[in-house]
């Protein structure tokens, strides 16, 4: 939803766009930050873990800055497709483990399942973008 005080030139489904990539980016940067400060924790448990957060961190903000910059259903396809691996590796280190990364499942927690789940809110958002309907 488009936050407006008068009418726009602009076409509604424009405005819809880009609304759903700044929502996508937003959510993007922040899962980022939080992928970011759990690499330095895990680091002193498992590089492997270490690594796996700095890629997640360094992806996911390359996916806000591509969205940023060019919110077509290309990158909306890419950025879909990297949400929804984030979010699959967050249940899959609470459900049964990641052989090389997690070996035992962890437990849920507030801020991982939260941002789990705007990560997957914003994917589905993102697979909306791809094809996207013209009024």
């Amino acid at each position: 939803m488009a936050l407006s005080t008068g009418s726009s030139s602009t076409p509604a489904w424009w405005r819809s766009e880009v609304d759903d990539a700044a929502f996508c980016a937003a959510v993007c940067a922040a899962s980022g930050g939080v992928h970011g400060a759990l690499v330095v924790p895990h680091a002193r448990e498992s590089l492997p873990m270490a690594l796996a957060f700095s890629l997640a961190t360094l992806a996911l903000g390359a996916a806000a800055s591509a969205l940023a910059l060019n919110p077509g259903p290309s990158v909306s396809a890419a950025v879909a497709g990297l949400l929804f691996a984030v979010a699959g590796a967050y249940f899959l280190s609470r459900t049964s483990g990641i052989p090389g990364l997690v070996a035992h499942p962890e437990p849920f927690d507030t801020l991982g399942t939260t941002v789990s789940l705007l990560e997957v809110a914003a994917a589905t958002v993102a697979v909306r973008h791809i094809h996207p309907r013209r009024y």
